[in-house]
């Protein structure tokens, strides 16, 4: 959703987050989209994202994006 903003705005950085955490738990595939969308990223977006993802980890999933 976040990847192609539908139904909200579109933030790859959030999206990035996401999937980052997606993969972390295993779902397949997870890894490539991540990687797809850091192609539209750049560097500190990219950096942004993965702070968003241990921010995310880091409470237990209570303050995610």
């Amino acid at each position: 959703m976040y990847e192609q903003g539908v139904g909200i705005p579109q933030d790859y950085a959030v999206a990035h987050m996401w999937y980052n955490l997606a993969d972390a738990n295993g779902l397949e595939d997870a890894a490539d989209y991540r990687d797809n969308v850091a192609k539209q990223m750049t560097p500190q977006d990219i950096s942004r994202a993965q702070a968003l993802a241990s921010e995310c980890l880091n409470s237990n999933y209570e303050n995610c994006g």
